[in-house]
């Protein structure tokens, strides 16, 4: 599997790893990423200016300049590129400086701001096309400065073709090597700087951005592999005439060095242009092929500020909203309404086991089998779901979760997956709007002739293991690295026994609500301990030593002090 793409058992990538078959080269480019940035620029322009100086000396100076003019030339040869070099070396010193210090920064581990990393991944993004128009401003003011100094030092003598030969020389040059400048520098950017600018970022979504978009590249890129070595094949030939007989070979010579030096750099330009295109066609297929097979962690980890970017993006939105939807499907089922799926997704984001202090409310209905014992199953599913809809109903109301339906009885959970500091108060709560809302069921029961249901509750507060628990079961052959999982989330613990082990209590000691001592110190509202009773020493069957119970009903009535 490719290092850009990664599946279910290394997990997604979020930058692009490059590959280290891609040689020293790239890792020197890497690890000195501003003075390869330097030789780079250097490298464009030289193909730019070994054109302009051979078409300069072979067609202008020696054939339309007299000997002061020719003095003239080295003089404004000298002062211009000192001036063009000192000024464009300038400005990319200016560009490059905050890329450096923020690069050294983020590799130190040091704090950088969200301000300034934004400005400077804009600034990353747009440095091709700022050096483009840098290397504009360095060439094209030579077709004017060139004719005009050496007129103005060595005379006007055939001013027309000097200027119009200049002018010529000058924007054939610019054209050579602005259009292969930006593909070349956006290419190596992408390669050095934008896995560590962007590990967590998209290039294709930077604010402010000026991007290319994909048409304007093949322009660009038809017009640097053809249209630009024709053009100076014919500026070479239009010099080409009878009159001058002298000039043919110059004239062979330096169409010769144009075809010598445009074709390789055509095929340059083409190969690196179809390799960046082929390797995310590539990238593209696996991740694909992958999603396929049912692995939805893939990621492609290419970054791009382009419409290729952006469709890298859009694929790896798919595979974690996919990811995501298998998830649900697998772990959740339809058991488990969206708000609660949504805290355990935030709370728990592993869906791992974490032990943290919760409230246990364990509820039963007395006698439920004796009193439909003999009777159509329809009528027991009937009543059980109308008192499970009243439970959830409170439960519910109150921020807790019906966490398992257990036969005639329930158990809710408080304080996860949702957290909360008063998950005490809210059980109590919770369990006297049940008494309520049975009581209201009573009233329909007792007028269709049938007994009311009485239950019991036991609470209790303290650590539990909170997480997913469920079996593992491997996945066909051909899908190596997915797992089908059966799982359930819920609280493991001694703290769960002893609520069950409180709401038994409730048959011998009375109730219909019993709490702990725990549960008590931990009620947090004024209101929340009403009516609640001190009872004990009490013995609980599998727990050691006697304990001090609460007993509590639906009234609400002002607690009393207990010792």
């Amino acid at each position: 599997m490719s290092d850009d793409v990664r599946g279910a058992r290394a997990g997604p990538l979020s930058a692009a790893a490059p590959s280290p078959s891609r040689g020293l080269l790239w890792g020197c480019a890497r690890r000195w990423p501003f003075a390869s940035f330097f030789i780079l620029v250097v490298l464009s322009n030289a193909v730019g200016s070994y054109f302009n100086i051979e078409y300069n000396l072979r067609l202008i100076v020696r054939h339309f300049l007299d000997d002061a003019q020719r003095a003239a030339f080295w003089r404004v040869l000298y002062a211009y590129n000192a001036a063009a070099y000192a000024i464009c070396f300038t400005l990319i010193i200016y560009f490059l400086r905050p890329l450096a210090s923020c690069r050294d920064d983020l590799l130190a581990g040091h704090a950088v701001t969200p301000a300034r990393k934004a400005e400077c991944q804009k600034l990353l993004i747009n440095l091709p096309l700022y050096q483009v128009l840098l290397t504009l401003l360095g060439w094209l003011p030579g077709a004017v400065v060139f004719p005009w100094g050496i007129c103005a030092l060595g005379g006007w003598e055939g001013a027309r073709l000097i200027w119009l030969h200049f002018a010529v020389s000058f924007s054939i040059s610019a054209l050579l090597t602005t259009m292969q400048t930006f593909f070349l520098l956006e290419a190596f950017l992408i390669e050095a700087l934008y896995p560590l600018f962007f590990q967590q970022d998209r290039p294709a979504e930077v604010r402010g951005a000026v991007r290319v978009r994909l048409g304007w590249r093949v322009f660009l890129l038809w017009a640097s592999i053809a249209v630009v070595p024709i053009l100076a094949l014919l500026a070479v030939c239009l010099n080409f005439t009878e009159d001058r007989p002298e000039s043919f070979a110059d004239l062979h010579a330096l169409g010769l060095g144009v075809a010598l030096v445009g074709v390789p750099m055509s095929g340059f330009l083409m190969g690196m242009m179809g390799r960046s295109l082929v390797r995310w066609v590539r990238l593209h297929s696996t991740a694909t092929e992958d999603v396929a097979r049912g692995n939805f962690r893939v990621r492609i980890g290419d970054r791009r500020p382009d419409e290729w970017g952006q469709l890298t993006d859009r694929f790896n939105d798919m595979a974690a909203a996919l990811e995501r939807g298998e998830r649900l499907r697998e772990t959740f089922g339809q058991f488990v309404s969206p708000d609660i799926r949504d805290e355990i997704l935030e709370n728990y984001p592993d869906l791992g086991g974490e032990v943290q202090e919760v409230t246990v409310l364990f509820a039963d209905i007395r006698g439920f089998t004796r009193r439909m014992a003999g009777g159509p199953p329809e009528a027991a599913v009937d009543l059980l779901n109308r008192f499970f809809t009243l439970a959830v109903a409170a439960v519910e109301g109150q921020g807790g979760w019906v966490n398992k339906f257990l036969g005639d009885g329930f158990l809710a959970l408080f304080g996860a997956p949702r957290r909360r500091e008063d998950h005490a108060s809210l059980a109590l709560r919770a369990a006297r709007d049940l008494l309520d809302r049975l009581d209201q069921l009573a009233v329909e029961l007792t007028a269709r002739g049938e007994q009311p249901l009485r239950i019991g509750i036991g609470i209790h507060t303290g650590p539990a293991l909170v997480g997913c628990v469920g079996a593992s079961l491997q996945a066909p052959l051909e899908v190596p690295a997915v797992r089908h999982v059966r799982r359930e989330f819920t609280a493991i613990g001694d703290t769960v026994n002893l609520a069950q082990r409180l709401e038994e209590l409730t048959k011998r000691e009375g109730g219909p609500i019993l709490l702990s001592s725990e549960t008590m110190r931990r009620l947090t509202e004024p209101d929340a301990g009403e009516s609640l009773e001190r009872i004990g020493p009490v013995s609980i069957p599998g727990q050691e030593g006697d304990w001090i119970l609460y007993r509590a009903d639906g009234r609400a009535l002002r607690p009393r002090k207990t010792s």
